[in-house]
Parts: C-alpha cells; structure tokens; sequence
C-alpha cells in the first residue's frame, strides 16, 4: 500500500505529530500523506479502502484528542488552501485555517465570519464539528459543501447537514470528507469590523489560557447552564492528574502543563464528569474527539 500511496502524492512514515496537534501531545502516526488536489485524494481514499486499513482527516487537530500512536493513515488536506470572493459568496477550500480566512475577510470589510477570527482550525474541520463562539456558529453562513462520500463528490445544502450545537451529520459519518464550502458574507463597515474583533480578542485573552497548550472548551455547555461555572463551583481549577490541569484562567479549559499524555486527559475528562454527575446530576457532552 505504501508503494501504491509514495507514487500519487506526499507521504511521511511514522510522523511526529506533536507540532500539529494544539494539545502537543507525543503522538505518532503511521503514514501521513499530503494530497495536492480532490483527484489525488480520492485515489488516496480509494487504495486505503481497498486495502482496509483505518484512516481519518486530520485537521489543524484543534478539537481532537491524539493516541501515542495512531496505527493507520491521517490525511492532511494542507494544500486545499485556496479561496475566491465573488459579490457576496465565497468560496473556500477545506483545509484553509478557519480563523485565517475570517481575519482576512473581516480586514476586506466583510462581516459573517468575524465571530471565528479566534478559532484555531481549518475550514472542514469547523464545519464537521459545527465550530463557533460569541453566540454564533458556522451554520448560520453556510450555504453549502462539497463532500467526498468516498465513491462521488456530492454538494450538501446547508440543511442536508444537520447542524446542532457543535455537531453536524458529518460526524456520524466518517466517510465524508469535506473538499470545500460556499459561505454568505456581506459588505460591512471595516472599522467597525475591526473594533468588535479587537474587544473579543481582548476578551479572550483576558478571559482564556492562552499560554498553555489546549484544545479550548471541553465541554459542551448543558442547555440553560455554563459547563465552565459548574466546574469551577466544585472547586475544581487547578486539579491535575499528571502534567494534565484544570486552567485557573478558565474552569472548561484542560491546559498541558509540561508533559501531559492522551491517558492523563482522558482521566481528567472522566473526573470532571464524575463530580458534576454527582454534585448536579448533570451529564456532561465532550465537545472534543478522543482518538483511539
């Protein structure tokens, strides 16, 4: 298979994923391999397949829980970097960095994307998981997507994707494969753009720990209650268990405070749980992806 692979595109053997994951976690992965266009991909896709061997799309790996090693083949859709703005749509591929192309929009005078100019992930990966902040979420700009659904490629409306909080159809299925999307923006005042970013960028670092490795928000907050409130009522900011912590900054935040493993989150992830379920009888959601 890795003949087959080497001869279409990019490929790396056991790669070091601790620079491309936000948790920088030691993690490793069998094959990596860098597509350059949809045809490559879809060839990719098709030789994994034949050969049954697990795969998935990896990200800017901003919301997803890495293994030390994962025994399969991650796709980085990287060179799927292109965009294009007409009238009031554009037109983005998956693999541009969700918080690249909103900065630039918003600097253009754009508004429909200024609430992800902080989110650090790519395009694809912000659809798949329904990303937002501020009130606001990729759904409600979204006009449609490309997808891969491992034999044609496909266009899904917005509706056809079943958008809920943080979560969209794609996620229960793993074989589509996001290639690019149509967003609406319209023509705004850029000053007044640039000074909403600039007090949610403030916010955010007043309010987040950005000093330390994390993928961000943990949980999914319960409907009519904050994830972050109910653990930090229980006293729980700054409990670790190895170099994995609860931030002092923000209660929904688990930061790597040095060396910390997937096992010493998962741990953390459960005893959060655990204490909430008992204290408030409250079940809470991960928003993040662990990845076996």
């Amino acid at each position: 298979m890795i003949n087959e692979l080497n001869k279409i595109c990019e490929l790396y053997e056991d790669y070091d994923l601790k620079d491309h994951n936000s948790f920088k976690l030691d993690s490793i992965c069998k094959i990596l391999i860098k597509p350059n266009n949809e045809d490559e991909l879809i060839k990719v896709i098709d030789i994994i397949k034949k050969n049954n061997t697990k795969y998935m799309i990896l990200g800017n790996a901003s919301n997803i829980i890495l293994p030390p090693y994962y025994d399969g083949v991650m796709i980085k859709l990287d060179k799927f970097n292109n965009y294009k703005l007409e009238k009031n749509i554009l037109y983005v591929e998956a693999g541009y960095m969700l918080n690249k192309i909103a900065s630039e929009i918003t600097n253009m005078g754009y508004k429909g994307l200024d609430f992800a100019t902080g989110i650090p992930g790519t395009v694809g990966g912000s659809v798949y998981g329904n990303a937002g902040c501020y009130g606001s979420s990729i759904s409600e700009v979204l006009i449609s997507a490309r997808i891969f659904d491992g034999e044609k490629v496909i266009e899904l409306n917005n509706k056809d994707l079943d958008f809920k909080y943080r979560h969209s159809m794609l996620k229960d299925n793993k074989d589509l494969i996001v290639l690019s999307c149509k967003f609406k923006v319209e023509e705004s005042d850029v000053n007044t753009l640039k000074g909403l970013v600039l007090e949610r960028t403030n916010k955010r670092i007043a309010s987040q720990d950005l000093s330390h490795p994390s993928n961000g928000s943990v949980f999914r907050n319960p409907e009519g209650l904050i994830a972050g409130k109910l653990i930090d009522d229980l006293g729980l900011k700054g409990y670790r268990i190895g170099d994995a912590m609860v931030s002092y900054k923000h209660a929904n935040f688990i930061i790597n405070d040095g060396n910390a493993t997937q096992e010493d989150i998962i741990k953390l992830i459960e005893k959060i749980k655990e204490d909430v379920k008992k204290e408030y009888n409250v079940e809470l959601v991960l928003e993040q992806e662990i990845i076996k």
